[in-house]
């Protein structure tokens, strides 16, 4: 019998968006690292779980109805899409084997529900009633397309719903209330929430008045007393269910200790790499205002994620940054470290560093450019796209020039992928703000601006030793002074020419070639000799 209240169609179409709200539910408890432990147990996603219990209990329902009908079938066989128990294509060839997996399956401590349960503890959310009552709703649908007064169909989720409420209320059950959740659930019309009895929401009304329904609930809680005559049975049958309880309630305390336990381990091992890295970025020779707005920004970022735990208004964000400053001053080593930090901040899933230039995002045609700055922003996705000498990209006195299409493209696809992309510029400062202003959507993405000084001369000393030091080398004194008052005597020219790092990275590979000339003229070489650099390699 057709249900008076839905049509066949939309009863099914229900159950549909039933399942998705399920499917919406498993997703949250996922991407909040709730299902991590569990998933490491059970050896499967949380999707795969979420469809084998669905459907376990919709073959087990189906074993309590008076009669299945083909549309009944079909729901329980395609609802989930992925039919984890390969069910076949009508009920009555449901194997033994299969039904006792079901049956054995549906009857187990319900994890998803337990999970939910811990994610609630965390916060003010009610998933675990949420997804209880979603749960019956979808069995409460299947029966709806027959019959939902069928007594054995009402009597298997009642029982369902006994097995599964301490796992919702906690300590705080409350009988009375229960039982109106489920009259409401089995005598109304209409499917929908029973939250407001499940919940307790409205429990300054007197306990006694229960919900107002349309038609009268079947005799199926006087039909098994009158079964039960014997109360030996029943005390043991109440004993059996009371064990099961406390097990089930034991079981589900060691998963929510481990995932808590999970937790707090995965956030110290986060703290401590951003310490590390912290602790790298400030091992870097000279650029203390950088490490200054770096640990600044990380600051920044951690509070801002703190008031987000706390539902505390926050400021809209941009993580893009332009570090301006004469090449070899360190920006493409800080981009890096700056990757890895948003890595571990969450800002990015990634943290790999892709770095670019003018020449491999400007083509010589119409398209092209546009084609080659998405493959290169595709490739940067999760983590950081580093463009050097980002102000090449304008050239507003050359015809035919296509950096602009390039700019254009970028900040398209900036707005596109905002929460999984972190766009750095680099270049000299005035070039740089010329660079800014050529285009509108720059100005308003890029708000952090870091600037990286020139190097000293003792700085660009300690650089070299670090760089010996790397590949196990020394550098004598006399060698250093000697550098230094080469250093000493650039005059500004030079000293832009010069490169900073990169210039002292040049010093230090014609000293490694001018080493090995001199040590292949000596006869015996100590190892010593071998891991020195002296003013003759200067």
């Amino acid at each position: 019998m057709e249900s008076a209240q839905y049509s066949r169609t939309e009863i099914i179409s229900m159950g549909r968006k039933y399942y998705q709200k399920l499917v919406k539910i498993c997703g949250d408890i996922e991407k909040e690292g709730y299902w991590r432990q569990a998933g490491s147990v059970m050896k499967q996603s949380v999707y795969q779980v979420l469809d084998l219990y669905v459907q376990s209990l919709l073959v087990g329902l189906t074993a309590h109805l008076d009669e299945t009908s083909g549309e009944q079938w079909e729901y329980v066989q395609k609802l989930t899409g992925s039919n984890p128990l390969g069910l076949p294509t009508e009920a009555d060839k449901l194997d033994s084997g299969t039904l006792h997996y079901a049956q054995k399956y549906a009857a187990m401590p319900p994890i998803l529900i337990q999970v939910c349960g811990v994610y609630d503890k965390q916060g003010e959310t009610k998933y675990a009633a949420v997804f209880m009552d979603t749960v019956i709703n979808v069995m409460l649908c299947m029966m709806e397309v027959s019959d939902r007064s069928d007594a054995g169909g009402q009597a298997y989720i009642r029982q369902f719903f006994q097995h599964t409420v301490m796992f919702v209320l906690s300590d705080n059950t409350d009988a009375a209330w229960e039982e109106s959740y489920i009259l409401h659930k089995l005598n109304t019309e209409k499917i929908g929430s029973g939250l407001v009895w499940l919940t307790g929401e409205g429990r300054t009304a007197d306990k006694t008045q229960l919900p107002v329904t349309k038609k009268a609930l079947p005799p199926v809680a006087a039909g098994q007393q009158e079964q039960k005559t014997d109360e030996h049975e029943a005390q043991q049958e109440k004993q059996r269910l009371e064990k099961e309880q406390k097990e089930a309630k034991q079981e589900f305390q060691k998963v929510k200790k481990r995932l808590q336990e999970r937790k707090k381990a995965e956030k110290e091992a986060r703290e401590k790499k951003i310490t590390d890295l912290l602790e790298e970025l400030n091992g870097l020779v000279g650029l203390e205002a950088v490490k200054e707005e770096i640990r600044s920004l990380v600051n920044l970022i951690k509070v801002r994620e703190m008031r987000e735990k706390w539902n505390l208004p926050t400021m809209d964000m941009s993580y893009h940054m332009v570090f301006t400053g004469n090449p070899g001053t360190g920006k493409t080593t800080v981009a890096r470290l700056v990757a890895r930090i948003y890595r571990e901040l969450g800002i990015l899933s990634g943290g790999q560093l892709v770095e670019t230039d003018r020449s491999r995002l400007v083509a010589g045609y119409v398209g092209q450019t546009a084609i080659n700055v998405r493959e290169v922003v595709e490739q940067a996705l999760g983590g950081v796209l580093f463009i050097d000498e980002a102000y090449a990209l304008i050239s507003p006195e050359a015809s035919n020039d296509y950096g602009s299409e390039a700019v254009d493209t970028l900040v398209k696809m900036m707005e596109d992928h905002r929460d999984d992309l972190v766009v750095i510029v680099a270049g000299y400062t005035e070039e740089m703000k010329s660079f800014l202003r050529s285009n509108t959507g720059l100005i308003s993405r890029f708000n952090k601006f870091i600037a990286f000084e020139d190097y000293t001369k003792d700085q660009l000393l300690e650089i070299l030793k670090v760089m010996a030091g790397q590949v196990g080398m020394t550098v004598e004194d006399e060698a250093l002074k000697r550098i230094g008052f080469r250093l000493t005597a650039l005059n500004d020219q030079e000293r832009q020419e010069f490169g900073n790092a990169r210039g002292v990275r040049n010093i230090f590979e014609k000293m490694i070639v001018n080493q090995a000339n001199r040590i292949v003229t000596l006869e015996e070489p100590t190892r010593e000799q071998l891991l020195t650099l002296t003013a003759a390699d200067v």
